[in-house]
């Protein structure tokens, strides 16, 4: 396996895969400085990007010689569920201790993704090297907020507004801020093992509400967003923040942020 030495990380990738780690390592050095510049967050110490083109050789490549060990011992526990997510995701963020590894299918295998539950999401992009551009920012702002321990909806969010900045537009369907007014409206703030477990109109609403919630703060309050970034905090503290800074109770926030959000960007705001 090859290597490249980019602004502070490592990309990896096979002799027979150069053109696309060409894409991917533009895609990480475009994706380091907006990172840095729109969020302040520094490149980890220990972070490596992967051309992946399975995803056991990801993660037995990627993961420290005692982690290996772990990952070997424990495979019945989580290989359903990991190939389930191989063909979903166009690619993913692991992180073992203080290392950052990320990996992001070549275009060749990111086309054979299922992306049923993207087209409910996303505006439609043909362009398959931007998916590989759009993927990469996503998963490396991952690997620079993993310290964070971000609540999913913010882990997410920020990601998808990282790449929103990265494409110079919008790449989340306007219409998707109706889900907020759906049925499942006030569910509380789920974690990543919730959702995966949920059904799908479960998840989409989950990561559509974590996008269009970031961007509202974004707009409103670009200041604590940017705060938020700054330091690790514990989950509740984080949250009650937000909702403080809205002059709302914890309690009946999550109830009453979704069509507050709606409205918002219902009128015109997008």
């Amino acid at each position: 396996m090859e290597s490249r030495a980019i602004d502070g990380l490592t990309l990896h990738f096979d002799a027979d895969e150069q053109e696309a780690a060409n894409l991917i390592e533009q895609a990480c050095a475009d994706s380091i400085r907006l990172i840095g510049g729109s969020w302040g967050l520094e490149t980890p110490a220990d972070c490596r990007v992967y051309v992946m083109t399975s995803w056991p050789q990801f993660l037995f490549h990627s993961a420290p010689w005692h982690w290996r060990i772990l990952l070997g011992l424990s495979v019945p526990l989580w290989y359903a569920k990991i190939s389930r997510l191989w063909k979903l995701a166009g690619g993913w963020q692991q992180t073992y201790g203080q290392r950052r590894a990320v990996g992001v299918k070549p275009p060749r295998i990111w086309q054979l993704a299922d992306t049923n539950i993207g087209k409910r999401i996303f505006i439609q992009e043909d362009d398959v090297d931007k998916k590989v551009r759009r993927t990469t920012c996503h998963e490396l702002t991952h690997a620079f907020t993993a310290h964070l321990r971000l609540p999913m909806w913010l882990n997410e969010g920020i990601a998808m507004v990282t790449v929103d900045r990265l494409a110079g537009q919008p790449t989340v369907q306007p219409e998707t801020v109706h889900v907020l007014k759906a049925a499942s409206q006030g569910a509380a703030s789920q974690g990543y093992r919730q959702v995966l477990q949920s059904d799908v109109d479960t998840m989409v609403y989950q990561v559509v509400r974590g996008y269009w919630l970031t961007r509202y703060i974004e707009d409103t309050r670009p200041d604590l967003l940017r705060g938020l970034l700054q330091q690790r905090q514990p989950q509740k503290v984080l949250e009650s923040k937000v909702a403080a800074a809205y002059e709302m109770e914890m309690e009946g926030f999550w109830s009453g942020i979704d069509s507050i959000v709606a409205s918002h960007f219902g009128e015109g705001s997008l």
